[in-house]
Protein backbone atom coordinates (compact mmCIF):
# COMPACT_ATOMS: atom_id res chain seq x y z
CA UNK A 1 0.00 0.00 0.00
CA UNK A 2 0.80 3.67 -0.29
CA UNK A 3 3.91 5.20 -1.72
CA UNK A 4 6.47 3.42 0.41
CA UNK A 5 5.21 0.05 -0.86
CA UNK A 6 5.35 1.09 -4.48
CA UNK A 7 8.89 2.37 -4.29
CA UNK A 8 9.81 4.93 -6.92
CA UNK A 9 12.94 4.54 -9.07
CA UNK A 10 15.98 5.49 -6.96
CA UNK A 11 19.64 5.88 -7.91
CA UNK A 12 22.47 5.43 -5.42
CA UNK A 13 25.38 7.82 -5.02
CA UNK A 14 27.69 5.20 -6.48
CA UNK A 15 25.83 5.44 -9.78
CA UNK A 16 26.51 9.16 -9.95
CA UNK A 17 30.17 8.66 -9.18
CA UNK A 18 30.53 5.99 -11.87
CA UNK A 19 28.74 8.20 -14.39
CA UNK A 20 31.00 11.12 -13.59
CA UNK A 21 34.08 8.97 -14.11
CA UNK A 22 32.87 7.33 -17.31
CA UNK A 23 30.09 9.29 -19.02
CA UNK A 24 30.24 7.22 -22.23
CA UNK A 25 28.25 3.99 -22.18
CA UNK A 26 30.06 0.73 -22.79
CA UNK A 27 28.73 -0.98 -25.93
CA UNK A 28 29.83 -4.62 -26.43
CA UNK A 29 31.45 -5.30 -29.79
CA UNK A 30 29.84 -8.73 -29.99
CA UNK A 31 26.23 -9.66 -29.36
CA UNK A 32 27.26 -12.60 -27.17
CA UNK A 33 29.54 -10.60 -24.88
CA UNK A 34 29.09 -11.67 -21.24
CA UNK A 35 29.61 -9.02 -18.57
CA UNK A 36 28.93 -11.33 -15.63
CA UNK A 37 27.25 -14.62 -14.86
CA UNK A 38 24.73 -13.45 -12.26
CA UNK A 39 24.04 -17.02 -11.20
CA UNK A 40 27.65 -17.16 -9.97
CA UNK A 41 27.83 -13.56 -8.80
CA UNK A 42 24.66 -13.56 -6.71
CA UNK A 43 25.22 -11.56 -3.51
CA UNK A 44 24.05 -14.23 -1.08
CA UNK A 45 23.48 -18.00 -1.12
CA UNK A 46 19.69 -17.74 -0.90
CA UNK A 47 19.45 -15.52 -3.95
CA UNK A 48 21.95 -17.70 -5.81
CA UNK A 49 19.76 -20.75 -5.20
CA UNK A 50 16.73 -18.92 -6.55
CA UNK A 51 18.69 -17.85 -9.63
CA UNK A 52 19.72 -21.43 -10.34
CA UNK A 53 16.19 -22.71 -9.74
CA UNK A 54 14.74 -20.13 -12.14
CA UNK A 55 17.32 -21.10 -14.76
CA UNK A 56 16.83 -24.87 -14.39
CA UNK A 57 13.06 -24.82 -13.72
CA UNK A 58 11.72 -21.61 -15.29
CA UNK A 59 8.20 -21.90 -13.89
CA UNK A 60 5.92 -19.08 -12.74
CA UNK A 61 6.52 -20.10 -9.12
CA UNK A 62 10.30 -19.84 -9.36
CA UNK A 63 10.07 -16.57 -11.31
CA UNK A 64 7.82 -15.05 -8.65
CA UNK A 65 10.10 -16.20 -5.82
CA UNK A 66 13.14 -14.74 -7.56
CA UNK A 67 11.31 -11.51 -8.41
CA UNK A 68 10.28 -11.15 -4.76
CA UNK A 69 13.90 -11.61 -3.68
CA UNK A 70 15.06 -8.98 -6.18
CA UNK A 71 12.39 -6.47 -5.13
CA UNK A 72 13.04 -6.97 -1.43
CA UNK A 73 16.77 -6.43 -1.95
CA UNK A 74 16.09 -3.28 -3.96
CA UNK A 75 13.84 -1.95 -1.21
CA UNK A 76 15.85 -2.93 1.85
CA UNK A 77 19.32 -2.08 0.53
CA UNK A 78 18.44 0.74 -1.88
CA UNK A 79 19.85 -1.11 -4.89
CA UNK A 80 17.59 -0.11 -7.81
CA UNK A 81 19.34 -2.38 -10.29
CA UNK A 82 17.51 -5.29 -8.69
CA UNK A 83 14.19 -3.77 -9.74
CA UNK A 84 15.51 -3.88 -13.28
CA UNK A 85 16.40 -7.54 -12.83
CA UNK A 86 12.88 -8.30 -11.61
CA UNK A 87 11.43 -6.40 -14.55
CA UNK A 88 13.57 -8.26 -17.12
CA UNK A 89 12.63 -11.57 -15.51
CA UNK A 90 8.89 -10.88 -15.61
CA UNK A 91 8.59 -8.94 -18.87
CA UNK A 92 8.71 -11.94 -21.27
CA UNK A 93 5.73 -13.87 -19.81
CA UNK A 94 3.74 -10.67 -19.23
CA UNK A 95 4.36 -9.47 -22.79
CA UNK A 96 3.56 -12.91 -24.20
CA UNK A 97 0.31 -13.05 -22.23
CA UNK A 98 1.36 -16.23 -20.40
CA UNK A 99 2.01 -14.68 -16.97
CA UNK A 100 -0.15 -15.68 -14.05
CA UNK A 101 -1.69 -13.17 -11.62
CA UNK A 102 1.27 -13.23 -9.24
CA UNK A 103 3.72 -12.45 -12.04
CA UNK A 104 1.55 -9.63 -13.34
CA UNK A 105 1.26 -8.10 -9.86
CA UNK A 106 5.04 -8.09 -9.45
CA UNK A 107 5.49 -6.64 -12.90
CA UNK A 108 2.99 -3.90 -12.05
CA UNK A 109 5.16 -3.13 -9.03
CA UNK A 110 8.17 -2.55 -11.26
CA UNK A 111 6.05 -0.22 -13.40
CA UNK A 112 5.04 1.72 -10.30
CA UNK A 113 8.69 2.02 -9.37
CA UNK A 114 9.25 3.64 -12.77
CA UNK A 115 6.31 6.03 -12.18
CA UNK A 116 4.46 4.30 -15.03
CA UNK A 117 1.21 4.32 -13.10
CA UNK A 118 -1.04 4.12 -16.16
CA UNK A 119 0.38 0.78 -17.32
CA UNK A 120 0.46 -0.54 -13.78
CA UNK A 121 -3.20 0.34 -13.32
CA UNK A 122 -4.22 -1.31 -16.60
CA UNK A 123 -2.36 -4.47 -15.65
CA UNK A 124 -4.02 -4.59 -12.23
CA UNK A 125 -7.43 -3.87 -13.80
CA UNK A 126 -6.98 -6.96 -15.94
CA UNK A 127 -5.95 -9.09 -12.96
CA UNK A 128 -9.01 -7.98 -10.98
CA UNK A 129 -11.35 -8.43 -13.94
CA UNK A 130 -10.34 -12.09 -14.01
CA UNK A 131 -10.17 -12.52 -10.24
CA UNK A 132 -12.18 -9.89 -8.30
CA UNK A 133 -11.25 -11.50 -4.97
CA UNK A 134 -7.51 -11.09 -5.53
CA UNK A 135 -6.84 -9.08 -2.36
CA UNK A 136 -3.19 -8.39 -3.18
CA UNK A 137 -4.07 -6.92 -6.58
CA UNK A 138 -6.85 -4.82 -5.05
CA UNK A 139 -4.52 -3.42 -2.39
CA UNK A 140 -1.96 -2.63 -5.06
CA UNK A 141 -4.52 -0.91 -7.28
CA UNK A 142 -5.75 1.13 -4.31
CA UNK A 143 -2.15 2.25 -3.80
CA UNK A 144 -1.82 3.34 -7.43
CA UNK A 145 -5.12 5.22 -7.22
CA UNK A 146 -4.09 7.02 -4.03
CA UNK A 147 -0.78 8.06 -5.56
CA UNK A 148 -2.58 9.43 -8.64
CA UNK A 149 -5.23 11.27 -6.60
CA UNK A 150 -8.06 9.04 -7.83
CA UNK A 151 -9.74 9.00 -4.45
CA UNK A 152 -13.18 7.69 -5.43
CA UNK A 153 -11.72 4.59 -7.05
CA UNK A 154 -9.26 4.12 -4.18
CA UNK A 155 -12.10 4.43 -1.68
CA UNK A 156 -14.02 1.65 -3.40
CA UNK A 157 -10.98 -0.64 -3.41
CA UNK A 158 -10.16 0.14 0.22
CA UNK A 159 -13.75 -0.54 1.32
CA UNK A 160 -13.61 -3.91 -0.40
CA UNK A 161 -10.38 -4.72 1.42
CA UNK A 162 -12.09 -4.00 4.75
CA UNK A 163 -15.09 -6.12 3.70
CA UNK A 164 -12.72 -8.96 2.82
CA UNK A 165 -11.32 -8.87 6.36
CA UNK A 166 -8.06 -7.08 5.49
CA UNK A 167 -8.65 -4.45 8.17
CA UNK A 168 -5.01 -3.67 9.02
CA UNK A 169 -4.37 -2.53 5.46
CA UNK A 170 -7.89 -1.61 4.38
CA UNK A 171 -8.76 0.74 7.24
CA UNK A 172 -5.86 3.20 6.87
CA UNK A 173 -6.28 2.93 3.11
CA UNK A 174 -9.95 3.88 3.49
CA UNK A 175 -9.14 6.74 5.87
CA UNK A 176 -6.66 8.18 3.41
CA UNK A 177 -9.10 7.91 0.53
CA UNK A 178 -11.80 9.59 2.60
CA UNK A 179 -9.41 12.41 3.51
CA UNK A 180 -8.73 12.93 -0.20
CA UNK A 181 -12.44 13.52 -0.78
CA UNK A 182 -12.99 16.16 1.86
CA UNK A 183 -13.60 13.83 4.79
CA UNK A 184 -10.34 14.54 6.58
CA UNK A 185 -11.84 14.58 10.08
CA UNK A 186 -13.84 11.41 9.40
CA UNK A 187 -10.66 9.75 8.20
CA UNK A 188 -8.82 10.84 11.33
CA UNK A 189 -11.68 9.61 13.52
CA UNK A 190 -11.62 6.26 11.77
CA UNK A 191 -8.02 5.73 12.87
CA UNK A 192 -8.09 7.58 16.19
CA UNK A 193 -9.02 4.60 18.35
CA UNK A 194 -7.81 1.79 16.12
CA UNK A 195 -4.54 0.14 17.08
CA UNK A 196 -2.85 -2.62 15.14
CA UNK A 197 -2.07 -5.62 17.35
CA UNK A 198 1.55 -5.93 18.40
CA UNK A 199 1.61 -9.30 16.67
CA UNK A 200 1.07 -7.61 13.30
CA UNK A 201 4.00 -7.26 10.92
CA UNK A 202 6.03 -4.14 11.83
CA UNK A 203 5.71 -2.66 8.33
CA UNK A 204 1.91 -3.00 8.49
CA UNK A 205 1.84 -1.24 11.86
CA UNK A 206 4.18 1.41 10.45
CA UNK A 207 1.79 1.99 7.54
CA UNK A 208 -1.12 2.58 9.90
CA UNK A 209 0.90 5.03 12.01
CA UNK A 210 2.26 6.88 8.97
CA UNK A 211 -1.22 7.40 7.50
CA UNK A 212 -2.49 8.63 10.88
CA UNK A 213 0.51 10.98 11.07
CA UNK A 214 -0.15 12.37 7.60
CA UNK A 215 -3.76 13.10 8.41
CA UNK A 216 -2.68 14.82 11.63
CA UNK A 217 -0.20 16.89 9.61
CA UNK A 218 -2.86 17.92 7.13
CA UNK A 219 -5.19 18.86 10.00
CA UNK A 220 -2.61 21.25 11.44
CA UNK A 221 -1.26 19.06 14.25
CA UNK A 222 2.47 18.97 13.42
CA UNK A 223 3.64 17.72 16.81
CA UNK A 224 1.31 14.72 16.70
CA UNK A 225 2.33 14.06 13.10
CA UNK A 226 6.04 14.11 13.90
CA UNK A 227 5.50 11.79 16.85
CA UNK A 228 3.54 9.40 14.63
CA UNK A 229 6.09 9.40 11.82
CA UNK A 230 8.89 8.86 14.35
CA UNK A 231 7.19 5.80 15.84
CA UNK A 232 6.45 4.45 12.37
CA UNK A 233 10.11 4.86 11.43
CA UNK A 234 11.27 2.86 14.44
CA UNK A 235 9.08 0.00 13.18
CA UNK A 236 10.23 0.30 9.57
CA UNK A 237 13.60 2.07 9.53
CA UNK A 238 14.32 1.10 5.91
CA UNK A 239 11.14 2.70 4.53
CA UNK A 240 12.45 5.80 2.81
CA UNK A 241 9.06 7.42 2.26
CA UNK A 242 8.34 7.47 6.01
CA UNK A 243 11.81 8.90 6.62
CA UNK A 244 11.23 11.56 3.93
CA UNK A 245 7.81 12.43 5.36
CA UNK A 246 9.31 12.88 8.82
CA UNK A 247 12.13 15.04 7.45
CA UNK A 248 9.59 17.18 5.58
CA UNK A 249 7.39 17.59 8.66
CA UNK A 250 10.36 18.60 10.79
CA UNK A 251 11.58 21.10 8.22
CA UNK A 252 8.08 22.56 7.83
CA UNK A 253 7.99 23.06 11.62
CA UNK A 254 11.37 24.80 11.43
CA UNK A 255 13.49 21.98 12.89
CA UNK A 256 16.15 21.84 10.19
CA UNK A 257 18.88 20.20 12.31
CA UNK A 258 16.52 17.36 13.27
CA UNK A 259 15.40 17.03 9.65
CA UNK A 260 19.03 16.74 8.58
CA UNK A 261 19.65 14.03 11.16
CA UNK A 262 16.64 12.01 10.02
CA UNK A 263 17.68 12.17 6.35
CA UNK A 264 21.34 11.38 7.06
CA UNK A 265 21.76 7.68 6.27
CA UNK A 266 24.26 5.61 4.34
CA UNK A 267 23.62 5.26 0.60
CA UNK A 268 20.63 7.61 0.58
CA UNK A 269 18.06 7.53 -2.18
CA UNK A 270 17.76 10.64 -4.30
CA UNK A 271 14.66 11.63 -2.33
CA UNK A 272 16.61 11.55 0.92
CA UNK A 273 19.69 13.15 -0.60
CA UNK A 274 17.57 16.10 -1.69
CA UNK A 275 16.19 16.41 1.83
CA UNK A 276 19.72 16.31 3.25
CA UNK A 277 20.55 19.24 1.00
CA UNK A 278 17.43 21.18 2.00
CA UNK A 279 18.21 20.77 5.71
CA UNK A 280 21.99 21.31 5.56
CA UNK A 281 23.93 24.53 6.01
CA UNK A 282 26.93 26.16 4.34
CA UNK A 283 29.36 24.12 2.28
CA UNK A 284 27.56 20.84 3.01
CA UNK A 285 24.37 22.29 1.56
CA UNK A 286 26.09 23.21 -1.71
CA UNK A 287 27.84 19.83 -1.97
CA UNK A 288 24.66 17.84 -1.33
CA UNK A 289 22.63 19.96 -3.71
CA UNK A 290 25.20 19.37 -6.45
CA UNK A 291 25.12 15.60 -5.87
CA UNK A 292 21.34 15.56 -6.09
CA UNK A 293 21.43 17.56 -9.32
CA UNK A 294 23.93 15.11 -10.80
CA UNK A 295 21.62 12.22 -10.01
CA UNK A 296 18.67 14.03 -11.58
CA UNK A 297 20.73 14.65 -14.71
CA UNK A 298 21.75 10.99 -14.76
CA UNK A 299 18.11 9.91 -14.55
CA UNK A 300 17.21 12.10 -17.50
CA UNK A 301 20.18 10.92 -19.56
CA UNK A 302 19.09 7.33 -18.99
CA UNK A 303 15.45 8.17 -19.75
CA UNK A 304 14.52 6.85 -16.31
CA UNK A 305 11.53 8.23 -14.42
CA UNK A 306 12.98 11.44 -13.04
CA UNK A 307 12.31 12.58 -9.49
CA UNK A 308 10.51 15.73 -10.57
CA UNK A 309 9.24 16.33 -7.03
CA UNK A 310 12.82 16.55 -5.78
CA UNK A 311 13.82 18.61 -8.81
CA UNK A 312 11.12 21.12 -7.90
CA UNK A 313 12.15 21.20 -4.23
CA UNK A 314 15.80 21.83 -5.14
CA UNK A 315 14.91 24.51 -7.68
CA UNK A 316 12.75 26.30 -5.11
CA UNK A 317 15.61 26.14 -2.63
CA UNK A 318 17.91 27.68 -5.24
CA UNK A 319 15.43 30.47 -5.98
CA UNK A 320 14.62 29.29 -9.51
CA UNK A 321 10.84 29.56 -9.42
CA UNK A 322 10.35 28.94 -13.14
CA UNK A 323 12.29 25.66 -13.10
CA UNK A 324 10.54 24.63 -9.90
CA UNK A 325 7.12 25.19 -11.43
CA UNK A 326 7.99 23.27 -14.59
CA UNK A 327 9.14 20.26 -12.56
CA UNK A 328 6.24 20.48 -10.11
CA UNK A 329 3.67 20.51 -12.92
CA UNK A 330 5.23 17.53 -14.66
CA UNK A 331 5.30 15.71 -11.33
CA UNK A 332 1.66 16.56 -10.57
CA UNK A 333 0.56 14.98 -13.81
CA UNK A 334 1.82 11.63 -12.50
CA UNK A 335 1.38 11.71 -8.74
CA UNK A 336 -0.74 13.76 -6.36
CA UNK A 337 0.21 12.92 -2.82
CA UNK A 338 0.65 15.44 -0.01
CA UNK A 339 4.24 16.54 -0.88
CA UNK A 340 3.28 16.79 -4.56
CA UNK A 341 0.39 19.13 -3.75
CA UNK A 342 2.53 21.27 -1.49
CA UNK A 343 5.47 21.66 -3.84
CA UNK A 344 3.16 22.65 -6.70
CA UNK A 345 1.52 25.24 -4.47
CA UNK A 346 4.87 26.66 -3.40
CA UNK A 347 6.21 26.73 -6.96
CA UNK A 348 3.08 28.36 -8.38
CA UNK A 349 3.16 31.06 -5.69
CA UNK A 350 6.90 31.64 -6.12
CA UNK A 351 6.51 31.95 -9.89
CA UNK A 352 3.39 34.12 -9.54
CA UNK A 353 1.77 31.92 -12.17
CA UNK A 354 -1.96 32.63 -12.22
CA UNK A 355 -2.77 29.69 -14.52
CA UNK A 356 -0.96 27.17 -12.32
CA UNK A 357 -2.63 28.57 -9.22
CA UNK A 358 -6.04 28.35 -10.86
CA UNK A 359 -5.43 24.75 -11.95
CA UNK A 360 -4.38 23.69 -8.47
CA UNK A 361 -7.30 25.48 -6.83
CA UNK A 362 -9.68 23.80 -9.28
CA UNK A 363 -8.27 20.35 -8.43
CA UNK A 364 -8.51 21.07 -4.71
CA UNK A 365 -12.12 22.18 -5.11
CA UNK A 366 -13.06 19.14 -7.20
CA UNK A 367 -11.46 16.59 -4.89
CA UNK A 368 -11.99 18.55 -1.64
CA UNK A 369 -8.45 17.59 -0.65
CA UNK A 370 -7.73 19.39 2.62
CA UNK A 371 -4.33 20.46 3.97
CA UNK A 372 -3.76 23.45 6.23
CA UNK A 373 -0.21 24.02 4.95
CA UNK A 374 -1.31 24.11 1.31
CA UNK A 375 -4.16 26.46 2.25
CA UNK A 376 -1.66 28.74 3.96
CA UNK A 377 0.65 28.74 0.96
CA UNK A 378 -2.17 29.66 -1.41
CA UNK A 379 -3.37 32.37 0.97
CA UNK A 380 -0.05 34.17 0.49
CA UNK A 381 -0.84 34.49 -3.23
CA UNK A 382 -4.21 36.05 -2.44
CA UNK A 383 -2.55 38.60 -0.17
CA UNK A 384 -0.26 39.55 -3.05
Amino acid sequence: MKAWQCRLALLGLAAAQIAAAAPVRFVPAEAGYVVADVSRAAPDPGLRELLLAARDRPSAITRVALADAYLERARARREPMFVGRAESLLAPPVTAGTADAAERRRYAWTLQYRHDFDRAARLLDAVLAAAPRDVAARAQRASVRLVRGEFAGARADCAQLVAAGEVLVGLPCLAEAMAGQGDLERGRSLLATFAAPTSAEPRVRAYLLAVRAELDERAGRPDAAIAGYSTALTLAPDEDSIRAALADALRTRGDRPDAATVADIDRPSLALLARQALAAEGEARSRLRQRARELLALERDRADAAHEREAALLALDAGDAAAALTAARVNFERQRELPDVRVLARAAVAARDAAALAELRRWLAETRFADVVTAGILATAERG
